[in-house]
């Protein structure tokens, strides 16, 4: 890094610090203003900060790592949730709006009734902010790390001893970095966050596109590249296959690039779930859109950028990294991405590329901080402890909560051993909280009691699974001979961590959380008919499933037809699909395929705006807010 770099770096991070200060006053309103930006966001600016948001700084290191190992068709393990993305286009993104929540966990007090609806929504966020959250934050600064030992060159250097702990330089600029997020965060809220988003989302896609481009220029172009790549036959990737490559014999898919069949199982039949949901800090983005048709035309953007267009440049330079440094050593192959900037890009233009890292990297953790404090704040704090406050007194403790939960994923990331290990646990732990949340939403049986029934097997049976051994000193986790017998794995093959048997463990825990949920909520009272009146209302939601309560509405008349939102999901399925291959066929120098896909995807596209813009009246949203 030449001195020129590191001063585009200090001048992005002291902008980013200067616009919080600049929506201080504005997100310091109330706490609609601070966590939901007033209901203003416009469709195109709310795509963005997900976008900005989804794509951290640990994306495009994790992207190259996959299609380093095993190959481009590995990418899938990223590509797969855009079936749920799609769903949550046609169908979750539009009754989020329609709720008029502030937050996600505040739409179990309108779904449920009773104290356990007040236990469940009190639980969620607790967990939501002091564990997911974090989680997440703990991955992403493991990435920032990464990038700071590559990029920065901090790696290696000597660590520095402040009040008895060793701190490497690697950390102390990770922590400063995140002190900035912290700072956009606290002073601006999603005010600052989704504006600066927008202008980070630029930023480091256009970085990505750069390096791309000068990477392929490197290795002699895109035909140079591709024949040099499909002859390496030390690489397990070198048939430059997009289809995802299956087998079936246990413990032979991670030495061989193939996805084995029970992760298969894993990404494409149950991870997509809680990405159809559209929770967390993406429904904190649609229910700060204007209306029904912004929050869904918002994240259509979102399906189609982040899963089509912006992992094409981490591909490319995935690829030409396999050619220019063939052995990453001791730093992994997390660290290509990071190595590639500074072997590709001249001065300046390393800190440009650098600064678009750092932008990722700020959106995120902007966005987790904010999003980790709207619970802490408007799902405990204002609902349990103090109802009656101010909206000053509610932002104060926005702000000095903001900093808890930054505190929190550090905490994470300075234990994990690296990106895929918080990945994996999450894939696992998400996966019963996914199946929960989705038959929240499709029966009208299922009960607040259930719910947190299934909440609480769920997390210990998680931790029983995944760590049983560790925590009990015996051995290996609790679930391992049980499970391992019932599969027949071959010896020495573990449940509970093999990599080939993720999937197994996700539809284990999804399995786990179904049951759980649906036999006590049979076995206890069901919700109050009038409260599920209101959210039946409220959301318009589809007749399956509800049938008991929209009988009780007359003339009711739901804005979800189930047959309307199979074909808007599956054309926008298509819609993402046709434009994924096509970019990704670039690669494979394939040009007429290229064109046919492009001019498919044109087609579905102007008939999925088309289908969504008769499915959603502009006014639709706000008339439902106005009377809330």
């Amino acid at each position: 890094m030449h001195w020129i770099d590191w001063t585009v770096v200090a001048i992005f991070l002291l902008s980013m610090i200067l616009v919080g200060v600049y929506f201080s006053k504005k997100a310091g309103e109330n706490v609609d203003s601070f966590f939901v930006s007033g209901r203003s966001l416009k469709w195109y600016v709310a795509g963005a900060s997900m976008i900005a948001t989804s794509f951290a700084a640990d994306t495009p290191l994790w992207v190259g790592a996959l299609v380093r190992k095993f190959g481009v068709h590995a990418v899938w393990q990223y590509w797969a949730p855009l079936i749920g993305s799609a769903l949550g286009v046609v169908l979750f993104a539009r009754m989020w709006r329609r709720s008029a929540v502030v937050t996600d966990n505040e739409i179990l007090e309108l779904r449920y009734s009773g104290k356990s609806a007040m236990t469940l929504r009190g639980i969620s966020a607790g967990i939501g902010a002091l564990v997911l959250c974090p989680l997440i934050i703990g991955w992403v600064a493991k990435a920032m790390v990464t990038i700071s030992q590559e990029a920065l060159g901090l790696g290696g250097m000597a660590p520095l001893n402040m009040a008895g702990f060793d701190v490497t330089p690697d950390m102390i600029a990770t922590i400063v970095v995140m002190g900035c997020a912290l700072m956009l965060c606290a002073f601006s809220g999603l005010y600052g966050v989704v504006y600066t988003d927008f202008v980070q989302f630029i930023i480091a896609t256009g970085g990505a596109f750069l390096l791309a481009w000068l990477s392929i220029k490197e290795v002699g172009g895109l035909s140079a590249m591709y024949e040099q790549l499909s002859t390496n036959e030390g690489w397990l990737g070198k048939d430059m296959n997009l289809a995802p490559s299956i087998t079936t014999d246990l413990g032979q898919g991670a030495g061989t690039g193939a996805m084995s069949i029970w992760n298969v199982i894993g990404y494409f039949g149950i991870l997509w779930w809680g990405v159809a949901l559209s929770g967390g800090y993406q429904a904190q983005r649609i229910l700060a859109c204007k209306d029904t048709r912004h929050a869904s035309n918002a994240m259509l953007m979102h399906t189609i950028v982040y899963y089509a267009i912006i992992s094409l440049p981490w591909v490319i330079v995935a690829l030409a990294s396999v050619i220019v440094f063939p052995d990453m050593g001791e730093a992994g192959d997390d660290a290509a991405y990071p190595r590639m900037i500074l072997h590709i890009l001249p001065i300046g233009l390393r800190g440009v590329m650098i600064a678009a890292m750092i932008a990722a990297f700020i959106s995120t953790m902007s966005t987790l901080f904010n999003w980790g404090s709207s619970y802490m704040v408007n799902d405990l704090y204002r609902r349990f402890i103090h109802p009656e406050a101010s909206d000053h007194h509610y932002v104060t403790v926005a702000r000095i909560l903001t900093i808890v939960v930054a505190i929190a994923g550090g905490v994470i990331s300075f234990f994990a051993d690296d990106i895929q290990q918080l990945l994996s646990i999450f894939f696992v732990v998400g996966s019963g909280a996914a199946v929960v949340g989705v038959v929240r939403w499709l029966w009208w049986r299922i009960n607040a009691v259930g719910e947190l029934a299934a909440f609480v097997v769920n997390y210990v049976v998680a931790v029983l699974l995944l760590f049983g051994g560790d925590i009990f000193g015996l051995g290996h986790p609790l679930f391992d001979p049980m499970m391992s017998s019932l599969l027949n794995l071959p010896e020495g093959m573990s449940f509970t961590n093999e990599y080939d048997l993720l999937g197994a463990r996700m539809l284990f825990m999804t399995l786990v959380g179904l049951i759980t949920v649906v036999v006590v909520s049979l076995l206890t009272q069901p919700t109050e008919i009038s409260r599920l009146k209101e959210f039946v209302m409220r959301t318009r939601i589809f007749v399956p499933g509800w049938r008991r309560v929209t009988n009780e509405i007359p003339g009711y008349v739901s804005a979800h037809p189930v047959g309307q939102v199979l074909l808007d999901w599956a054309l926008v399925v298509a819609t993402v699909c046709s434009l994924l291959f096509a970019l990704n066929n670039i690669v494979r120098t394939e040009p007429l395929i290229t064109a046919a896909l492009f001019a498919l995807f044109i087609v579905l596209l102007v008939i999925v705006l088309k289908r969504t813009k008769r499915e959603c009246p502009v006014d639709d949203a706000k008339e439902i807010s106005e009377d809330n």
